[in-house]
């Protein structure tokens, strides 16, 4: 699929021209309409609803669920004189097609104007979503928006990226440990801000005695939602699942493994993964390399899934290659998932444990890794709460009168 027009080169972008233009005020009625133009866009193209994470992204973008959010973050506001923080220069990742524009639409319903540098990797949905917003912005109805965002796409060019660090107001970095690290070595203006989201590692949590009480019409529903987690990007995402651990004794969780990972892997094979040939072979790999430094049961592989039973539960982010791969192992309490915390742990997907029982527990035990607790199903939901960082509050800045 051909880029669309408003996909510039960096010698294309009037920077000088961007930096002098006012910004907007946050969560204006314009920003709002134009959210839900693009929600109405996503979500009757045919096209669009091939691919569930444009789904997830229009649907994410509704005017109702939008002032829910902006309403929750102002109830706590209600005093206080919120204004944008300016010029804001976003690095997307190569890994996730739609975090792009999440964090531009954020930055954008805060009032901010943007530059986004989109991935040189290129995928059907990113072109897709690339196409649908040039549509949009080549309504006059959306001028004012289409001023003050610019895409750009270039190489790995740090003079580049420089020049647009200086003129920014804040710079929000996505991206691996590796290219967050380049780009903190770039400077940025005295005033400036600076959000990074690197690598993470993110694992499921499941309570064996519930889920091995369940019938294969109530374990169904269970596994679509854990496939949707781990599959939709390939198991790349941050908040994607790469080490399943089980809570109970040995007989609950035996018996609960057998009835569950059948039906994971039925499920996998009703879904269009895009795993192929080398993902198997990347999985095998990973597996031996495993193997090679800690006691574990290598599973017999079936065509899309790779287990790895731990003998000794552990987190092995460097050891795993994503597209399939599931390391396990089992917990007698949920404290024995403190040796395993550090802050590279970001999503726990979690089925058998109640709102309550887990809020009380991360009270008590203060673990120091974890920004999300969520359902099965729910991990790749995007949220204004983000690696245990408020982005509205980041793209913001409050004014403070005080008398």
């Amino acid at each position: 699929m051909t880029l669309p027009a408003l996909v510039r080169s960096p010698e294309e972008l009037d920077l000088p021209a961007l930096q002098a233009l006012p910004d907007l005020r946050p969560f204006d009625a314009l920003q709002i309409e134009f959210s839900a133009a693009l929600s109405r866009a996503l979500t009757t193209s045919p096209a669009a609803r091939a691919h569930p994470e444009l789904v997830a992204l229009g649907f994410w973008l509704r005017p109702a669920h939008l002032k829910k959010l902006i309403d929750d973050l102002l109830s706590t506001s209600a005093d206080a004189v919120l204004l944008p923080r300016g010029l804001t220069f976003h690095i997307a990742p190569g890994n996730v097609d739609t975090i792009f524009v999440y964090s531009w639409m954020l930055s954008l319903l805060c009032g901010n104007r943007s530059i986004v540098r989109l991935s040189s990797k290129a995928s059907d949905q990113t072109a897709l979503l690339l196409a649908t917003l040039d549509t949009l912005l080549q309504d006059p109805a959306w001028s004012q928006i289409a001023r003050r965002i610019v895409f750009v796409r270039y190489g790995h060019d740090d003079l580049v990226t420089a020049r647009l660090s200086a003129a920014c107001d804040m710079r929000i970095v996505w991206g691996g440990d590796a290219t967050v690290n380049t780009v903190r070595a770039l400077p940025l203006p005295p005033h400036a801000t600076e959000l990074c989201f690197p690598d993470k590692f993110s694992l499921t949590l499941l309570r064996a005695s519930h889920l091995r009480r369940l019938d294969a019409g109530n374990l169904a529903p269970l596994a679509k939602a854990f496939c949707n987690d781990a599959f939709t990007f390939g198991q790349q995402a941050c908040s994607s699942p790469r080490l399943v651990l089980w809570l109970g004794d040995e007989a609950d969780t035996a018996a609960a493994r057998a009835q569950w990972w059948p039906v994971v892997e039925a499920r996998v094979q009703q879904m269009s993964h895009g795993l192929g040939a080398a993902e198997q072979l990347n999985k095998a790999v990973a597996a031996d390399l495993l193997a090679m430094e800690a006691t574990v049961r290598i599973e017999p592989a079936a065509p899309t899934v790779q287990r790895v039973w731990l003998d000794q539960p552990a987190v092995h982010a460097e050891l795993h290659c994503g597209g399939g791969l599931f390391h396990e192992a089992r917990i007698d309490t949920l404290d024995a998932l403190l040796p395993l915390l550090s802050r590279r742990i970001q999503t726990v997907s979690e089925y058998g444990f109640s709102r309550h029982e887990l809020a009380h527990w991360a009270r008590q035990a203060g673990p120091r890794g974890i920004d999300r607790i969520v359902p099965l199903g729910q991990a790749l939901d995007f949220a204004p709460v983000w690696d245990g960082i408020n982005l509205w509050r980041a793209f913001l800045r409050e004014l403070d009168i005080h008398f």
